[in-house]
């Protein structure tokens, strides 16, 4: 995948009714030494209303948003699209890594028509 956002529970996403972004989630601080994501599993989304591509494990590296970059294997990246203005989002997306864990985040995403 290429050029992403990336989010967390510390600041929402905010995207237009129109735009179709493609969101990454940084997962590295949750992992441990050598403990990469393996199986992304379902996103769900509240209220309904936004369309979701599958999450997917990162292949290669992408910027965190933060002037940081998320390593291979530590990340989640989906493709965010529609949604009614003026509408907030709450997305759980996380995935079963290499060691068994399961890894969830919480993030908000803000639909903006302004």
């Amino acid at each position: 995948m290429s050029q992403s956002l990336s989010v967390g529970a510390l600041r929402p996403l905010v995207k237009h009714p129109g735009e179709s972004l493609l969101m990454g989630v940084h997962f590295g601080p949750l992992l441990g030494p050598g403990e990469r994501l393996q199986t992304p599993l379902p996103v769900e989304v509240s209220p309904v209303g936004l369309t979701l591509g599958p999450a997917l494990v990162n292949g290669s590296p992408f910027p965190d948003g933060l002037g940081g970059t998320v390593a291979t294997g530590q990340g989640l990246q989906l493709r965010v699209a529609g949604g009614t203005a003026d509408t907030d989002f709450t997305l759980t997306i996380g995935a079963v890594t290499t060691t068994g864990n399961t890894r969830v985040a919480v993030c908000r995403l803000l639909v903006r028509a302004e």
